[in-house]
């Protein structure tokens, strides 16, 4: 009778063992699985906050630069002067159009791609007004493009400002929570790891009974063999 209970116990034992091992395989999926989660959110906290936050700082350094390149050519007497601060002010603008060939091919939430309409119509519009400008100071006609420059040349500016102002405040609120979900997953591996730290233990000690409990197995059979 006690060999029979030993035998249910074994039973009971190598069922426990096999959950437990089941258990351990799972967690060690899911560690992988969040590890290659977060990998991923790293990367794209890099390349889609990042490097496109560094872009926009780069657009709004080069817009700034163009618009007091812009009042400098206004004010330039010679035609040399005028015709290099035309050209400084062309480059700019290429430049910003290779930035925003490569922002484009980056991530882009909803409200990024919005705001990044947004900021091409007030630059068409920027770029509108920068031309008549241009046109007027390069024919020497002063006056009048000083009064569009302190008018629709700011306002346009202004206008052109206030998208790029709510696409940096993404990158940052975006950046924030890709980093805190990252944060949530470490903190699951770190239980899961627990997790399966208690199971080896647990493992070690069923072995270690299943071990006693196949000795005894062994005594009770060398006893019956030596019966009178």
């Amino acid at each position: 009778m006690n060999w029979s209970i030993n035998l249910r116990q074994r039973d009971k034992i190598a069922l426990a063992l096999g959950i437990i091992f089941l258990v351990i395989v799972l967690a060690n999926w899911f560690m992988s699985y969040s590890m290659k989660q977060i990998s991923g959110q790293f990367k794209s906290v890099y390349e889609d906050r990042l490097v496109p936050a560094l872009d926009i700082s780069a657009i709004v350094e080069r817009s700034y630069e163009n618009h007091l390149l812009l009042e400098e050519h206004i004010l330039a007497a010679e035609a040399g002067v005028k015709e290099k601060l035309a050209s400084q002010i062309s480059q700019n603008q290429h430049e910003i159009d290779s930035i925003l060939v490569k922002f484009e091919a980056t991530y882009l939430t909803k409200e990024e791609y919005k705001d990044l309409q947004n900021y091409k119509v007030a630059r068409q519009d920027l770029l509108e007004v920068q031309q008549a400008i241009l046109k007027q100071s390069g024919d020497l006609n002063t006056r009048e493009a000083r009064e569009k420059f302190t008018t629709a040349g700011n306002t346009t500016f202004q206008l052109l400002l206030n998208p790029l102002h709510d696409l940096s405040k993404v990158q940052e609120t975006v950046g924030h929570d890709l980093l805190d979900s990252a944060e949530r997953q470490m903190n699951a591996i770190k239980i899961l790891s627990t997790l399966v730290i208690a199971m080896a233990v647990i493992i070690a000690l069923l072995v270690a009974t299943l071990l006693q409990t196949s000795k005894k197995l062994n005594s009770i059979k060398q006893q019956n063999f030596h019966w009178n």
